[in-house]
């Protein structure tokens, strides 16, 4: 910005008078060696050039020098002031010289007040876990598109979509439970109820009379796969006991489903994946040596990096054009766990009553059956560091999903109050999860499946986000 414009003599050599201070040394340029002489110093014009001043008229009538070079650089070496580079003869009113239009403009009236942050996640969908005490992953800053339905993220616009494939664990082939002991009674699975919603929303083929749709629905007990891998336009290619490397490595499930690389058609992924590493990590934790404890869990942590890294390499494949080029939609979930964020894995025991000839009912949640200890995951020597392990990963599922615009529903969340310790006759009303004296087990006796309601509530979420 320019404060003095040359329109008169007096003032044109006032910046004259500044600009050549500036040249040879003012306060904070001036190294502290003695200044040149007036023959030693740079030709005016070069002088010039070097601070980026106005160019001055070539055919501007200067008078004299009104002050010596000397005057302002004594031989002396005192230090130069301000005055000295006012004229001496006459001095320059800057009232008069500076004109309304080479000065900044006066500072509008804005509110010193800050701006109120967008509410959080918490605050938005789940207010009754947010408290500055509770323990569970932060997604805000990682910038998330919250869905307005709460279940999950809006990140896709899932529309035209001409193929459906499963992938993921056994959470999404579908498992048998004390209610559902057979493979052909499978109606309540999420995948099985999502498939039949999709084939209207989407106007999909099950593949016809003979296409083999109910088969497609069962699973198989001896290889742990759904009962077909493909009928009409949908495929699973999930299995009992996947974990994220199974998505993508040697081939894995996508290799599975798409032995030539990949399709042209808009092709939309839903799948369940991580639980049975967590599960993994939780067992491995609780047996940890006193050695691995006291150093941090080394081998939990080294689990939990590689799974991560194995789910982003999984996206980074189904979202590159040159494999699909057609598009790929994907929708994931971010796991969950029956111990309503606590880690306290004794918590699992079997609220079912077993009606058995010739004995009669028996309740099986009396007995106190530890069932995740009959399943090796028994409780951690320090559950802080268990939660950390457990957080970090859900954050970087969450960051996954940000970084590939793809969507992930929250079942961490939405579980949370529906496992062992805040249901039941014995729920803790103290739990930061506990949702009142109604809420509903959302887990089966396996503690690391859905119940039919838990079920139900994953399909309600992943149709919500391919709605939205």
């Amino acid at each position: 910005m320019r404060l003095y414009k040359h329109r008169a003599d007096p003032l044109y050599r006032h910046a004259l008078i500044v600009v050549l201070a500036m040249t040879l040394g003012m306060p904070g340029c001036y190294s502290g060696a003695p200044p040149p002489g007036p023959d030693e110093g740079p030709a005016l014009p070069d002088a010039v050039d070097a601070v980026d001043v106005a160019e001055i008229p070539s055919d501007l009538d200067v008078p004299e020098p009104f002050v010596d070079v000397a005057d302002i650089f004594p031989d002396d070496g005192t230090a130069i002031t301000g005055e000295d580079l006012l004229p001496m003869d006459e001095g320059v009113d800057l009232e008069d010289t500076v004109e309304a239009t080479d000065v900044a403009p006066e500072a509008t009236d804005v509110s010193t007040e800050p701006e109120t942050p967008p509410p959080a996640l918490l605050q938005i969908c789940f207010p009754l876990f947010d408290d500055p005490e509770a323990i569970g992953p932060e997604y805000d800053y990682l910038g998330p598109v919250i869905a307005d339905h709460c279940h999950g993220t809006n990140h896709q616009d899932i529309d035209n979509v001409k193929k459906v494939v499963f992938l993921g664990d056994s959470v999404t082939v579908g498992t048998p439970n004390v209610e559902h002991l057979l493979s052909i009674d499978n109606q309540h699975f999420y995948r099985n109820l999502l498939a039949e919603w999709l084939t209207d929303h989407f106007n999909l083929s099950q593949g016809g009379a003979f296409g083999g749709w109910n088969l497609w629905k069962t699973y198989d007990y001896f290889s742990g796969k759904g009962g077909r891998m493909e009928a009409g336009d949908f495929k699973n290619c999930s299995k009992w006991g996947a974990r994220t490397d199974d998505l993508l490595q040697g081939g894995g499930q996508i290799g599975e489903c798409f032995p030539e690389g990949g399709s042209p058609e808009p092709t939309l992924f839903i799948f369940t994946m991580g639980g049975n590493d967590i599960a993994k990590i939780t067992e491995e934790g609780g047996t940890a040596s006193p050695e691995e404890v006291a150093a941090g869990y080394p081998k939990e942590w080294d689990h939990a990096y590689s799974t991560v890294d194995y789910l982003e390499e999984a996206i980074q494949y189904i979202k590159d054009p040159a494999n699909f080029p057609g598009g790929a939609y994907v929708i994931y979930n971010n796991g969950y766990e029956f111990t309503d964020s606590t880690g306290q894995t004794d918590t699992c025991t079997p609220q079912y009553k077993l009606n058995i000839p010739g004995i009669g009912e028996i309740d099986l949640s009396e007995l106190g059956i530890d069932m995740a200890g009959l399943a090796g995951m028994n409780p951690w020597k320090k559950p802080e560091v268990q939660a950390e392990i457990v957080i970090w990963m859900m954050e970087q599922y969450m960051r996954i999903a940000v970084d590939y615009q793809v969507d992930m529903i929250w079942t961490l969340e939405s579980f949370c109050g529906h496992g062992y310790l805040a249901t039941g006759p014995k729920a803790d009303p103290e739990n930061q999860c506990y949702l009142g004296p109604d809420s509903e087990l959302w887990f089966d006796i396996t503690c690391i499946h859905p119940s039919v309601a838990g079920h139900n509530a994953m399909y309600e979420m992943f149709k919500a986000v391919v709605v939205e």
